[in-house]
């Protein structure tokens, strides 16, 4: 199996990227890495942990001028930079990934042949709301890194950094959006606490104070080494439970390949 990078950028949001550790460790995926580049400067992360295939990269200026980053797309087109991988999946440091979300994907465009796969449909979650949704939603596609470093990512208004590759890889026949064989392990996640998520940099995306308003209102700075969240359980009940409840509505084959093992 080749290795999946998993690549997470984040400021201020140190539960956030908690969360992001267990759920890596969740993936029956075993060939992986996970980059997480931190752009807080006044509040560095360190692992409470060892290991090799988390790679935690601490800062705030763009590699290629030396200036303070001024939009999503620089950060993300810096963390590529250290990624060891042959895919690509994007970790939104706020977002879920169910366990079988790295096999799944890997699955899917070994068998496409193409350069991405993507599921038709992903969770979104609101505080009491949780539904299936299609949109860009490029959390959920799995990509060749050739193609992400080929491509790049936008670097003008912070919140449209993934349309540069997704965008092309569509045009071009590369990325199929109506993908049926699937069970969803991906969710858009707007359910969490204010002082946990703080700004939604997606809710926001026509604003070019975007970026600055995003490090300005995000506050869960680090405040001790990072561990993997202890209640990773507990996030994933909902989705569990909705995939379960709705299991007909599912491809049967890959529901039986993915999901009878956790539900």
């Amino acid at each position: 199996m080749r290795k999946i990078s998993f690549v997470c950028t984040t400021f201020r949001r140190y539960r956030c990227v908690e969360r992001i550790i267990s759920q890596y460790y969740a993936q029956s995926y075993p060939n992986k890495e996970l980059i997480i580049l931190n752009t807080d400067m006044d509040y560095p992360m360190t692992l409470g942990f060892e290991d090799d295939s988390i790679i935690l990269i601490n800062n705030d200026k763009n590699y290629e001028t030396g200036e303070y980053y001024k939009n999503r797309g620089e950060i993300c087109r810096d963390a590529v930079t250290h990624a060891t991988g042959d895919y690509f999946l994007l970790a939104d440091d706020d977002d879920i990934y169910l366990p079988w979300h790295m096999q799944q994907a890997y699955d899917g465009i070994t068998k496409n042949g193409k350069d991405a796969w993507k599921p038709e449909m992903s969770f979104y979650s609101g505080v009491n709301e949780l539904k299936l949704v299609k949109n860009t939603l490029e959390a959920s596609v799995i990509v060749k890194m050739s193609r992400i470093r080929e491509i790049g990512f936008t670097t003008g208004l912070t919140g449209y950094e993934g349309l540069k590759w997704y965008e092309q890889l569509r045009n071009e026949g590369n990325l199929q959006e109506n993908e049926k064989e699937y069970v969803p392990s991906y969710c858009f996640n707007w359910s969490d606490p204010s002082d946990m998520a703080g700004h939604k940099q997606s809710g926001d995306i026509s604003n070019p104070l975007n970026f600055e308003n995003h490090k300005r209102e995000s506050k869960d700075f680090a405040k001790l080494p990072l561990i993997p969240s202890k209640n990773i359980n507990e996030v994933y009940k909902k989705y569990f439970d909705f995939i379960r409840d709705n299991r007909q509505i599912f491809h049967q084959d890959s529901y039986n390949k993915y999901v009878t093992s956790y539900i």
